[in-house]
Formats: structure tokens, C-alpha cells, sequence
């Protein structure tokens, strides 16, 4: 008799737990929708700057607790779906999982949402005298050419020797003036032939040897100013696809390109996407949001006029594809054709081409540092890799 009435009792205690469940089933919570930012797709915030973090899907009556960094202040929203915040360090990373919430009903709580990305917090930019800069993504461009003359006034040289194509374009150097900042240099004097190694000019290790892993992040100042650098790989790749995410250049296919005639998108890696051309047909009209001026046939300084013609395959019908965008001038990279000096001394390509080194050597030829390569008659970035006694224009990049 015992034993029945204490199995009557563990069966009413039972139902009575199961029947204060589902009560509690009232109270049950939606689990917050993924963390999500003001910021732009790269997710970097100026110092200084204020942002939004929020959960898209608020539940009604709901207390949502946010988990925040030291690294962030919190000015408005605890316990909403949405607060505010600011950087309270000058540069650095708020690393992943550093940023949570948690939604409350009475004595109900979901587990922690996390937000599972790096949030880089950057330097402001730096300036130089009498050069205008401008950030793209996480990185300080000089828009214009370098027009450094060195010491003695013999680093690099105007287009024709004329000072005001200087004054216009900038100087054109050689490779080994712009790796090393030294006038006329020669091979001997320049420590980055290939596979040399050592510590870069913003404290990094590198071996010249080609690969993404060693080469491509190297930061020489060369001829640049101090704190600035001859672009290396990555810095020209992440210049196309900030300016894509920043200014909503169109393009999420090939198709939509081709039907548009207008736009890009990313064609290739971070560790392949500056080795091959980005050609129409493999990323889109790139260049043309990266020109300054307009066409001759407009007054401008590029040869041509508004349009060129494609003979048109499978994917990219035939006909005019616009070359220059209106956008280009809120971009504002303002790549201008200053042509080049050749190693016999003989000047050309002045309105047609604009070509720019970087800091890149690719095979063990000691013959080809590469050369980026804007056309007047054509909408891509071509590469190559080109005499190191060649002269070509050249932009900076602030160290980070």
C-alpha cells in the first residue's frame, strides 16, 4: 500500500511539473536573430566614431542585455534590441565573440548571441603637405602622383622633362628609384631583388619570393614619404573591392554586367586577383571608376571618346561600353595617362596609358618587377612585368 500511494504521489508530482512547464511555455523566447552593424561591409569604424550594433527581429516586452568590450563605450540602447557605441581606443581590433546579447522575459533568458566578427577600429588618416589622400576600406591612398624630386632634384623625372607635366602627373620613376628613393639607382642598390628577406619599413618580415604569404603584404617606402609605401599586392586588390562595396559599384554576375554594360564584380582571390588582368569578361568595366579627367572628345586628357567597342562572345554582347562613369569623380582615385619614360630614354603613351608600380617581383628573372596598367581604350586593369629601368608614375600608401 506503501509503495502505491508513493507511486500516486511521483505521478501527480509529475503531471504537476509538466503542467508548470507548459505554463511556463508562455514565456519561452525567440532566440536573438544574428548580431548586426551600421558599418560598411568591411567592418572598420573611424576612432572616434559612432556605429549601431542591433538584433533585426525585437521581440515585444522583451529585455534585451548587451555584452560589450572595453575597447567600446556604450552611449544609448541597453536593454533594447538596439544601442549605440564608440571606440574608446585609438586603432586596433575588437576581436570576435567580444560583443553579445541576450533577451530576457521575466525569469526566462536566451543564451548569448555573439557576434562572430573582427571589428577593426582605425588610426585616423593621415595627411600630407601638398598631396591629397583619401581612405578606401581600411587603407590611406595619396590620390594624386608622387612628384618628389629628391634632395638634388634628380629623383625620377617630368613626362618629356617638362616641369609642368610634373606638376600635372607627377614624376615617373624606375623601379629601383621607387623602391629605394635613390636618383638613377641601379640593381646594386636595391635590396629587393628576388628571394631577399628581412624586415619591411613598417616592421614586418618578407622574403621576395612571389608567394601571397611572404610578398604580398611588403611595405617599402622607397620614394615615398615617410610612414608611406610603394603599393604591394594586396593594397591594389583591396582598393577594387573597397571602392565596390563603398560606392555600390552594380555587378553580382558576370550576366548582370553584361546586360547592364555597366559595373564589376570581384573575379578572382585576394591571393590570385593582381596576377591575372581584370579583364571585361573576367571582372567587369573596372578602370573607368578609377579615371580622372574625361576623354579628348570632352575637353579631358584621355585619348578617345566616351565609349569603346566590343566585338562581343558568348557572355558580353557586342557594341559601345561606356569608359568613363560619372562616379568616377565621387571615387575620386583620379588615375590620369601620364605615360612613361623608357629605359632609352625616350618618352610615350602620354594620354593613352597610365602605368604604376608595385612592389612585387614574381619569378627569378631579376627583369620583372609588375606594372598595373589603366588604358584609354579599354574598361580593365592589365598587368605585366616590365624593365626595371622603365619609368612609370607612382602612388603611396599610408603603413599600417
Amino acid at each position: 500500500m506503501n509503495t502505491q500511494k508513493v507511486k500516486s504521489v511521483l505521478i501527480i508530482a509529475l503531471i504537476a511539473l509538466f503542467v508548470s512547464c507548459k505554463s511556463d511555455d508562455t514565456t519561452d523566447l525567440q532566440q536573438p536573430d544574428f548580431i548586426v552593424t551600421s558599418l560598411p561591409a568591411n567592418l572598420a569604424v573611424e576612432s572616434g566614431q559612432e556605429f549601431e550594433l542591433f538584433i533585426p527581429d525585437a521581440e515585444e516586452g522583451v529585455l534585451y542585455i548587451w555584452t560589450i568590450p572595453d575597447m567600446l563605450g556604450m552611449l544609448d540602447g541597453q536593454g533594447t534590441n538596439k544601442i549605440t557605441v564608440m571606440p574608446t581606443i585609438d586603432a586596433g581590433v575588437i576581436p570576435i565573440k567580444s560583443i553579445g546579447v541576450v533577451a530576457k522575459r521575466g525569469n526566462t533568458a536566451s543564451y548569448t548571441r555573439w557576434l562572430y566578427k573582427d571589428i577593426t577600429v582605425l588610426a585616423p588618416p593621415p595627411t600630407l603637405e601638398d598631396y591629397r589622400t583619401k581612405r578606401y576600406g581600411t587603407k590611406t591612398w595619396m590620390i594624386e602622383n608622387l612628384n618628389e624630386g629628391g634632395t638634388t632634384g634628380n629623383l625620377g623625372r617630368p613626362y618629356n622633362n617638362d616641369p609642368a607635366k610634373a606638376a600635372l602627373y607627377g614624376r615617373l620613376y624606375s623601379w629601383h628609384e621607387a623602391m629605394t628613393g635613390i636618383p638613377n639607382a641601379t640593381a646594386a642598390q636595391n635590396p629587393y631583388s628576388w628571394g631577399s628577406s628581412g624586415t619591411d619599413d613598417a616592421g614586418n618580415p618578407y622574403i621576395m619570393d612571389g608567394t601571397y604569404a611572404n610578398a604580398y603584404n611588403i611595405q617599402v617606402q622607397g620614394a615615398c614619404p615617410r610612414g608611406w609605401h610603394v603599393p604591394n599586392m594586396n593594397d591594389w586588390y583591396d582598393l577594387v573591392v573597397a571602392v565596390k562595396q563603398e560606392y555600390g559599384i552594380p555587378g553580382n554576375t558576370l550576366a548582370d554586367i553584361a546586360g547592364s554594360k555597366d559595373g564589376y564584380i570581384i573575379g578572382a582571390s585576394r591571393e590570385t586577383g593582381v596576377l591575372n588582368s581584370m579583364a571585361l569578361t573576367t571582372w567587369g568595366v573596372v578602370s573607368p571608376y578609377f579615371k580622372g579627367s574625361s576623354p579628348t572628345s570632352v575637353g579631358g586628357l584621355w585619348s578617345g571618346t566616351t565609349t569603346f567597342s566590343y566585338g562581343g562572345n558568348a557572355t558580353f554582347p557586342g557594341g559601345d561600353y561606356p569608359l568613363y562613369k560619372d562616379l568616377s569623380s565621387e571615387i575620386a582615385f583620379n588615375i590620369l595617362p601620364s605615360g612613361r619614360r623608357l629605359a632609352s630614354g625616350a618618352f610615350n603613351d602620354e594620354g593613352i596609358y597610365s602605368y604604376h608600380w608595385v612592389a612585387y617581383r614574381g619569378t627569378a628573372n631579376s627583369n620583372n618587377p609588375m606594372r598595373v596598367t589603366v588604358a584609354s581604350g579599354n574598361a580593365n586593369f592589365s598587368n605585366g612585368f616590365h624593365d626595371p629601368l622603365d619609368s612609370f608614375c607612382l602612388r603611396c600608401v599610408a603603413n599600417y
